[in-house]
């Protein structure tokens, strides 16, 4: 498995047969073989997880496929505007929260995001891949406490859905905005899932605090040591 950090919460992971493209919205795109099926996902419409380039791969490969979050809504009008061929309708499969589908040998599974759209979960090729979008435990500093208490509520009972899964890669929010709640969200997605490697994400640039979160949870905590260092744009992995 080789996985490519583009920017933000953006990632692309390659595996033999499929290459699977993370909210995408800025960076340099790799290019692959032509007889890969590439598949993208977009978690939501904000414009930091979602950009119309990922329509210019449509037709560049064997295979393309789109499966973006409900609120992404786009139709044949509104594609030519951005000068998009509408023909990619086709290639389109727009999910609901807690829905699952089948797509040949894929299987996509979605959450329901704490802030908009979904997270999904990817089943394909014998691995299990987990992106959270923007599903996370949102705690800030200042915010009314009853909605700080009912956004911790809401993302336990998401995360409750599969506690106990086990995933091959997830990729989950680790945003320094949050202050000392940082970490909240990453906690509880590691405490309830079985987990092998974590890449985190959503860090507006801040690239040290993956070593904060690392060295804070060292004592006492055996998942540590499974969160991926993150420091730049193009970035690989190969796992």
């Amino acid at each position: 498995m080789k996985i490519t950090y583009l920017y933000h919460s953006g990632f692309a992971v390659e595996l033999d047969r499929h290459v699977l493209v993370f909210d995408y919205y800025k960076g340099k795109l790799p290019v692959w073989e032509k007889d890969k099926t590439i598949l993208f996902f977009a978690s939501h419409k904000h414009p930091d997880h979602f950009d119309f380039r990922i329509f210019d791969c449509f037709g560049q490969y064997k295979k393309t496929r789109y499966f973006l979050g409900s609120d992404i809504r786009l139709n044949e009008s509104y594609l030519a505007r951005k000068g998009v061929d509408a023909a990619v309708i086709s290639a389109m499969t727009r999910l609901n929260k807690h829905t699952e589908i089948t797509w040949e040998d894929v299987t996509v599974e979605t959450l329901r995001s704490t802030d908009e759209g979904v997270a999904f979960l990817v089943s394909v090729e014998g691995k299990q891949i987990y992106h959270a979008g923007d599903l996370n435990w949102w705690h800030w500093e200042g915010e009314d406490p009853g909605w700080n208490a009912g956004m911790e509520k809401a993302y336990k009972e998401e995360i409750a859905r599969i506690a106990g899964r086990h995933f091959d890669v997830a990729f989950v929010p680790l945003d320094p905005r949050l202050g000392s709640s940082y970490g909240l969200g990453m906690e509880v997605f590691l405490e309830q899932t079985d987990t092998e490697v974590v890449f985190p994400m959503h860090m507006w640039d801040d690239y040290g605090v993956i070593s904060r979160f690392r060295a804070e949870r060292k004592t006492g905590r055996t998942y540590a040591g499974r969160i991926m260092e993150i420091t730049e744009p193009g970035q690989v992995f190969v796992l």
